[in-house]
């Protein structure tokens, strides 16, 4: 069988070169041609072989046989029938074929350069030093080593209360945080519930706890009227509130009104 499985085939080129010639004709013609194609080479010229291949009968095979050589559609040489037109696409697919493997060649060769260079360059760091230098022997780190990876929480994972009284937290609150923080991890799916280190996760979550207490309302600054009042809480004697003073009048905070003079009190 022939390195040609396919060929190029021009429509316009194949009825203009086959017209006015018969059914029986154009049958036997492609025929031909298509075994040459597979051949690769010029078909032997057996007439009974060749009528069986084509369908028809040994006499119409020989009149069609003569017909196309006399048109010259087939030709006659010593390996047996040949064809112009196959004789030169097969010209076009060898030199296509060997332009091919040229350009593959030199892609090989190329590559083989670019992976030479390349090792050249990465033995060279190693190769470049003096004799009195000594191989490096400490051990190094792999990768899996380096990386720590994390975990979910244990299952008899103890939360440290003493880190919860210095985030700030009560005994009674320690208990409370605790249970929700083995909770709330546990119920985390997937890479939400690993962690690295659990004793710092748990530190984090007291000082939020702390953090989001509520914080008692700041007090409010003492004033005249507070001291009065816990005065008259203790006696509700004048002497309580005013001491010696019996001569004190209250006024509105109105910069019009008279004032008492500083003899009366």
């Amino acid at each position: 069988m022939s390195d040609m499985p396919w060929v190029r085939f021009f429509a316009s080129d194949w009825l203009a070169g086959t017209r006015g010639m018969s059914a029986a004709e154009t049958g036997i013609y492609i025929t031909l041609v298509a075994s040459m194609y597979e051949r690769g080479a010029p078909v032997p010229e057996d007439h009974l072989r060749l009528a069986r291949l084509c369908g028809a009968s040994s006499a119409a095979f020989k009149a069609a046989l003569e017909s196309l050589i006399s048109d010259g559609k087939i030709r006659r040489i010593d390996g047996g029938l040949w064809n112009g037109r196959v004789d030169k696409e097969c010209a076009i697919r060898s030199e296509k074929s060997l332009a091919g493997k040229q350009a593959a060649r030199a892609r090989w060769r190329k590559a083989e350069q670019n992976q030479a260079a390349a090792d050249a360059d990465a033995v060279l760091p190693h190769s470049v030093g003096t004799a009195s230098q000594k191989p490096e022997t400490r051990p190094r780190e792999t990768e899996a080593s380096c990386k720590k990876r994390g975990s979910r929480l244990p299952q008899g994972f103890s939360p440290d209360f003493d880190d919860a009284a210095k985030a700030g937290l009560s005994p009674d609150e320690a208990a409370r945080e605790a249970e929700k923080f083995r909770d709330y991890w546990i119920s985390q799916a997937g890479q939400r519930g690993v962690k690295l280190d659990w004793p710092a996760t748990w530190r984090n979550w007291c000082r939020n706890a702390a953090e989001r207490r509520p914080r008692p309302p700041p007090q409010r600054k003492r004033t005249f009227v507070d001291v009065a009042m816990d005065r008259l809480g203790a006696s509700h004697g004048p002497e309580s509130l005013f001491g010696a003073h019996r001569n004190v009048e209250f006024f509105p905070p109105d910069g019009g009104q008279c004032r008492p003079d500083d003899a009366d009190l």
